[in-house]
């Protein structure tokens, strides 16, 4: 998540409309494959959100409003942190963060979120809840195997279509 409170954040973080340093990517960016009107941060900005650097293939979930949208940050040669009411996960072994992107986009991973969801006017669930989530993990040759052919071809389309644009 963004480190700090809202009131930090304010004070430290500096955003553009045009490109700057680092490319400050929110669950919309996600949602219109990094099209449109992306928000950018200033190198001041980007050493103060050391906690939410991404470098590409991690998971990021929506834990606020669109709770349960499911993301991987793309490959791409712009630094990049994570935006605001999202939170990303990112194993020291590549092969569980692919899992896990598949797991919580998948019909049981939605459900795990679902059940530390709360909120009646604006749902939302916090991060020691998700934590506290367990998670099935298969042997590393299955997602070897299963996920991770899957997960190539979809960069490799991301790839594509960024060429082709």
């Amino acid at each position: 998540m963004a480190n700090g409170s809202f009131k930090s954040l304010k004070n430290n973080v500096s955003y553009f409309d045009k490109p700057n340093y680092a490319l400050f990517i929110r669950n919309i960016d996600f949602k219109n494959n990094l099209e449109g009107n992306k928000k950018y941060i200033d190198k001041k900005s980007y050493d103060y959100l050391k906690k939410s650097h991404l470098s590409g293939g991690e998971v990021v979930i929506s834990n606020v409003a669109d709770v349960g949208s499911v993301h991987r940050t793309p490959f791409i040669k712009i630094p990049m942190v994570v935006g605001n009411n999202q939170i990303f996960i990112k194993s020291e072994k590549t092969f569980l963060t692919d899992y896990l992107y598949v797991y919580f986009q998948s019909f049981w991973g939605q459900h795990a979120i679902f059940s530390i969801t709360s909120g009646s006017a604006q749902q939302k669930f916090n991060k020691t809840d998700f934590r506290s989530l367990e998670v099935p993990i298969p042997t590393k040759d299955w997602i070897r195997e299963n996920i991770q052919p899957y997960l190539t071809l979809q960069d490799n389309i991301f790839k594509e279509n960024v060429f082709l644009k």
